[in-house]
């Protein structure tokens, strides 16, 4: 087996807590869109998980930019009421920290979504792996081994 097959099977197993965001920016399900989505744009992030209160940290569902610009063709989100919990995906596609890269680059590209939550045992939220992040690890991965 050649040498660069070799380094990319090695980052593809590496384990997920080693590329996951931890402590990622969340919101709950009682906070009002408009809140959400200036959060989002201020921050400059896509998606946010969406957890039971500020306390308990057990993921309920995650909300995208794109989940908030779809509502807004189905319905008006002038409305001061319009809630996450309104908007949100329920039951998102989740990893574990002990999973690995390739399992979990595959369950993205399977079910089509950029950022993926990862819980504990308890279904709390202890951390977030994106595109973007996955991404740059393999950048820095691939030029540490050709120097």
């Amino acid at each position: 087996m050649r040498e660069e097959n070799k380094t990319i099977q090695q980052f593809g197993l590496l384990k997920i807590s080693e590329i996951m965001v931890k402590d990622p920016l969340y919101i709950t399900p009682n906070e009002k869109i408009s809140a959400t989505e200036l959060l989002m744009v201020r921050k400059n992030i896509g998606g946010l998980p969406v957890v039971e209160s500020n306390k308990n940290k057990k993921l309920i569902g995650i909300i995208t930019q794109r989940d908030i610009r779809l509502a807004r063709f189905a319905m008006s989100l002038d409305k001061p009421n319009t809630l996450v919990s309104d908007l949100m995906t329920s039951e998102p596609y989740i990893i574990k920290e002990s999973d690995t890269l390739i399992d979990t680059l595959k369950k993205m590209f399977d079910n089509n979504v950029e950022r993926i939550p990862v819980v504990n045992d308890k279904n709390e939220l202890i951390g977030l792996v994106l595109e973007k992040t996955v991404l740059e690890k393999l950048m820095k991965y691939l030029i540490s081994d050709c120097e």
